[in-house]
């Protein structure tokens, strides 16, 4: 498959650094699947645990599996190719086990399309043959189930790391008993956490690990070859949330909170560094401020870290959490962005959530932001809480108005203010389960009262899709016959539904009126609190009693406290120790990183000389970029950084390969502290991937030209086929066309010669860079994706041709 046809093709290649290839007879094989592109489903930090779990028993392979881009989907369904694992290309039916992570209920007609490009029957029923795969789920949409209960055999209703250990021990030994599906669907209804739709309804008890600084957590995450969402080292330093947002599912489904010690995080990034060079550490939590040791954590981490350009980010902070010492602390290396997420514009409604923050809280964190030199703030927001009025709604507006003048008094300047507005989506397990979304036309008219205030403002405004938003409550609140809507849609289209130019909410309105399903009535509908709901059987932990207290002081506009300063009694223990959650070792002794390089050191600048073959030949130049830098860092390189707001390896590369083509000859100069030892070559290519590897490398004179002043010619040999004729007096009129200039062919070629089936070439710059894709098209009238082109040398010109 030439994969240079396909948008991004990295995300198809596989055998990143860190991925795991298990050979052996016996093994069962379990395919991790994400319903979203690679880029998506490899920023997912529970795909990467359980890829880590998995993979150290002994007969279990993990692989990972991502849906294909639409462009390769049609394809595929064109030659009938199934759709395949990523390590070993195994066919995703050949597998034994198949689980699909959960994390959005627009992904779900995604999990039917997978399905059906792996050749896997969708219903449950129609897979009881022992030759298919038990098809499993998990995430936090699976606490209500009912939606996806036709197609899954079985949902894992909580937290993973314990309980996928024991379903592979049950597996095994139905394996070896070759009994029927419907035993291994028994024993699996038995292991508590699991909803089996075959046994059918019974409560099921949400799993939790009850320690989570001694849980396995991956420290050789996988590096990608491209940019993925999220593009760093991300720590978990927290599971489970005080706060008590009465929206917020997370904050109730992940309870109780529990934390990491900061030795146990700075191990973690000890290790996650080494063996990624990455250059950002995420310090992962649903609410990080509340973090009982958050500022003696980063000022570790920065102490160990920084000196290597790596930088300390933190996600949405509560506004009553940001401190000067915080800013100062997360900015020592690089600004990395800052998200402050009021919810709503007004101190009512945020007593009405529970979001326990004053106006003057957030004007305080912003002018902090502002004075320590932030340019650019995210601030979210909902749209349609209960007791929700106009003047709510006008706040929004007025209070981002007012965040963007209190920059201009710190900062002189226009800064970069995003606001985002979302709808309201009441979840299962939460306090507002029981009330309705707000109806579809009044949605709309908020969100276009927001988007038209802010209209020819300097304030950027995203509004969520109001389609969307209706359809993520109807699905989250849905049951079995939901299924029907969510299978027709699938048949109609859709596909990667949550990708807004690719859902098309027509199929979903036609998939409605075939089934007959009303999705409007399920997002709307308001349930009495005395009533059940149809996924009351999925125990969460968190008491009924509790919820309905929480709904109750909602609507009197009663704040309610969190659990690190009283227990509301939920009915989960978050073992609270003097008002702060119990860290058993509070004990702070921490070796310093081993690189100390002091500014007075001699620089050296060298020149590296690499290969890019194989399947290295589908990297970018950014993503050749990324990984020579994290390389570096891998290899423990004393690399010069770069003066400013964003400290880099002082790395400078030669012209750029076009994605698809070969080379045996690439440079780059860097500014290493002291002298270059020739070990560094062997350092780097015990890091890098197969097909890179450093071939040479020589120490430069600082008044060196760069490499792209230097370098003006290039020698390429291309295959083609026998079919086609090359003259070389044919060169003398031919054309190029390129943004509506025309240039000479002959121009950019200094020297070539013709064999059978390969051309040697020398191309050189004239009054515009030459490009050796336009070159060969013009020259043998095929698209250069269908040859096979190397770069052999490049060359600056001194009265004959010098390599760099």
């Amino acid at each position: 498959m030439n994969l240079l046809y396909f948008e991004k093709p990295t995300r198809y290649i596989n055998k990143e650094i860190n991925s795991v290839i298990k050979e052996g007879k016996n093994l069962i094989k379990f395919a991790l699947c994400f319903p979203d592109i690679y880029e998506i489903g490899m920023s997912h930090l529970g795909l990467k645990i359980l890829y880590h779990i998995l993979n150290k028993i002994h007969d279990v392979y993990a692989e990972r599996v991502f849906s294909p881009w639409i462009d390769l989907q049609e394809y595929m369904k064109n030659k009938r190719l199934p759709l395949c694992s990523l390590e070993t290309k195994t066919p995703l039916k050949d597998f034994d086990i198949v689980g699909f992570s959960l994390q959005y209920e627009l992904s779900y007609p995604s999990v039917l399309n997978m399905l059906n490009l792996a050749q896997i029957p969708l219903l449950w029923q129609e897979r009881l043959n022992e030759k298919q795969p038990l098809i499993i789920a998990g995430g936090p949409c699976v606490l209500n189930p009912l939606p996806m209960s036709k197609f899954i055999d079985a949902f894992l209703i909580g937290e993973g790391e314990e309980a996928v250990i024991e379903l592979i021990n049950l597996y095994r030994e139905w394996k070896i008993s070759q009994d029927r599906k419907e035993e291994l669907l028994n024993g699996i209804s038995q292991i508590e956490g699991f909803y089996v739709p075959f046994v059918g309804k019974k409560t099921v008890r949400r799993r939790f690990i009850k320690d989570i600084n001694n849980a396995e957590f991956p420290t050789l995450p996988i590096l990608p070859y491209m940019k993925i969402v999220h593009d760093r080292v991300s720590i978990e330093v927290s599971r489970g949330c005080p706060s008590g947002c009465r929206f917020c599912q997370a904050g109730m489904i992940y309870r109780p909170l529990r934390l990491r010690t900061p030795e146990k995080i700075l191990e973690i990034a000890k290790k996650s560094i080494e063996c990624t060079g990455y250059e950002e550490i995420s310090l992962l939590s649903f609410s990080i401020g509340h973090y009982p040791y958050l500022m003696e954590l980063i000022d570790i981490l920065n102490r160990n870290f920084s000196n290597q350009g790596v930088a300390i980010s933190l996600p949405s902070i509560r506004a009553d959490k940001v401190s000067k010492e915080l800013l100062q602390k997360i900015k020592l290396t690089r600004k990395t962005g800052f998200t402050i997420a009021p919810e709503a514009a007004t101190e009512r409604l945020r007593c009405v959530i529970n979001k326990n923050i004053s106006n003057e809280d957030i004007e305080k964190a912003c002018a902090l932001l502002f004075e320590e030199g932030w340019l650019g703030i995210k601030l979210y927001f909902m749209i349609g809480l209960p007791t929700e009025t106009d003047e709510d709604i006008e706040e929004i507006v007025a209070l981002a108005r007012k965040i963007i003048k209190l920059a201009r008094v710190y900062t002189k300047k226009f800064v970069d203010i995003n606001v985002t507005a979302s709808p309201f989506i009441p979840k299962p397990h939460t306090p507002f389960q029981w009330i309705g979304q707000i109806s579809f036309d009044e949605m709309k008219k908020k969100l276009d009262f927001i988007r038209n205030a802010f209209h020819k403002s300097r304030i950027h405004y995203k509004g969520h899709n109001p389609n969307m938003s209706f359809l993520e409550a109807a699905i989250a609140r849905g049951d079995e016959k939901v299924g029907e809507v969510i299978y027709g849609a699938w048949q109609k289209g859709e596909a990667l539904s949550s990708w807004t130019d690719l859902f098309d909410f027509q199929r979903w309105l036609s998939a409605m009126e075939q089934t007959g399903v009303d999705l409007f009535s399920y997002a709307t509908k308001n349930y009495p609190i005395f009533q059940s709901v149809p996924w009351d059987f999925i125990d969460t932990g968190v008491k009924r009693e509790f919820l309905v207290r929480e709904f109750e002081r909602a609507f009197k506009t009663q704040k309610s406290n969190e659990c690190t300063i009283k227990c509301e009694a939920c009915g989960l223990s978050c073992q609270l120790k003097e008002g702060k959650p119990q860290i058993k070792n509070e004990s702070f002794n921490y070796s310093e990183s081993e690189q100390k390089i002091s500014p007075e050191n001699k620089i050296t600048i060298v020149r590296f000389c690499h290969t890019k073959l194989g399947a290295m030949k589908y990297l970018s130049q950014l993503g050749l970029s990324n990984l020579l830098t994290r390389a570096l860092r891998m290899a423990k390189i004393p690399f010069v950084l770069s003066k400013g707001f964003h400290p880099k390896p002082e790395i400078s590369f030669c012209p750029s390969l076009p994605v698809g083509i070969e080379s045996e000859a690439e440079y780059f100069d860097l500014k290493i502290y002291g002298d270059f030892k020739p070990e560094y070559i062997e350092r780097l290519n015990k890091v890098f991937p197969e097909g890179l590897k450093i071939i040479s490398a020589k120490v430069i004179d600082p008044q060196t030209p760069s490499l792209s002043a230097f370098v003006q010619r290039y020698k390429y040999l291309i295959n083609y086929p026998k079919t086609i004729k090359i003259e070389i007096k044919d060169m003398e009129n031919k054309q190029i066309r390129r943004n509506e200039k025309t240039y000479m062919l002959k121009d950019f070629i200094e020297e070539i010669q013709i064999y059978d089936d390969e051309l040697c070439i020398i191309i050189k710059d004239s009054e515009a860079k030459a490009r050796i894709t336009e070159i060969v098209e013009a020259l043998t009238g095929i698209s250069a994706k269908e040859l096979n082109i190397k770069r052999i040398q490049m060359y600056g010109y001194k009265g004959g041709l010098v390599e760099p």
